[in-house]
Parts: C-alpha cells; structure tokens; sequence
C-alpha cells in the first residue's frame, strides 16, 4: 500500500517537479550576484522526466509480486532514478561579469574574461525566425558557443557588450549563410 503511495504521489507531481526542478536548482545553488545569464540545458528537464518515471516503474514493479527479487528491481530503479536526478542538475549556462561557463552532463567548459579575445554574435534569417549565437573564442584557441534563447533579454545582450569592452575583448556581428 505504501509503495502504491509512493508511485502516485511521484506520478502526480511528475508535471511541476519537470518544470521546477532544473530551474530551482540552478537558480538556488549556483546563483552569482554578478551573474547576467544563468539557465538550465534543456537536457535537463528531460532527464528529471525520465528519473520520475523510474522511480514510478521501481514502486510499481513490486506490486505485481512481492519476493526478493521485485524489491531487488526496486532498489535498483530507486537507485537510477537518484542518479539520473543527479545528472539533470549538471547541465547549464552561465555568463557572468568574471567568467563564462557552459555546462553539459559531464563536459563542461569555462573561460575568464580575461582569456576570451573575441566575441562574435553570429546571426542568420530563414523562413522559420532569426537563429542567433554567441561565440566566446579564447586567446589559446578553445571556444565557448552558447546558442540565444528566450533566457536572453535585450538587456543581457547590451551587458554582455558592455562587459567584452570594459575587458577590452574584440566584439563583432556576423551574419551567416
């Protein structure tokens, strides 16, 4: 009776636990004061909704039977689905007034502004909309691209300017084919 508890409490708050999660978990534990743009991956919701599922599926499985081996299952669900929460909080981008960080699952990239040189915002237009992408290009020749999103207001761009020339990096606009 528990373990049916368990998977409808998980199944019910699947929905707001995908939306909230990887936002309130960036938002909580890597908050900067000088941060200008800091947003989870994508990835991230996907993988919050693919962990509640496995917890669902792990305090389902014994329901059918109960014996050591179904509540073997159940550990080993419980304990994916806690590892896969784990990995939907190690995706993210961060661009501050120190430094640039683009996070995903277990690759990540970080670049001072001191070391950047150049920083390209390259643009196209096509039938579907304007694509739009920084580009944070390194003096040893490592690069940082972070694609624009809705996380990025007017007001983020126009600080991200500011702050390349205050660091005296080169900044251009390209427009791609």
């Amino acid at each position: 009776m528990i373990l049916l508890a368990l998977a409808g409490l998980v199944l019910i708050s699947l929905p707001f636990i995908r939306l909230i999660f990887p936002v309130f978990y960036v938002q909580t534990f890597l908050y900067d004061p000088s941060v200008i743009v800091l947003f989870p991956h994508r990835l991230n919701f996907d993988l919050v909704l693919a962990a509640s599922l496995l917890l669902f599926a792990g305090f389902i499985i014994p329901l059918i039977k109960q014996n050591k081996f179904t509540y073997s299952l159940l550990a080993v669900f419980v304990a994916g689905g806690i590892f896969v929460f784990y990995l939907s909080v190690l995706s993210y981008t961060y661009i501050g007034k120190e430094k640039i960080v683009s996070h995903n699952l277990f690759d990540g990239k970080s670049l001072e502004w001191t070391e950047i040189k150049e920083v390209a915002l390259e643009y196209y237009q096509d039938d579907t909309g304007r694509y739009e992408e920084y580009n944070f290009k390194a003096n040893d020749g490592n690069s940082i691209r972070i694609p624009l999103n809705n996380h990025f207001l007017y007001e983020d761009k126009s600080e991200i300017y500011k702050i390349a020339r205050q660091n005296n990096v080169f900044f251009i606009e390209l427009q791609k084919n």
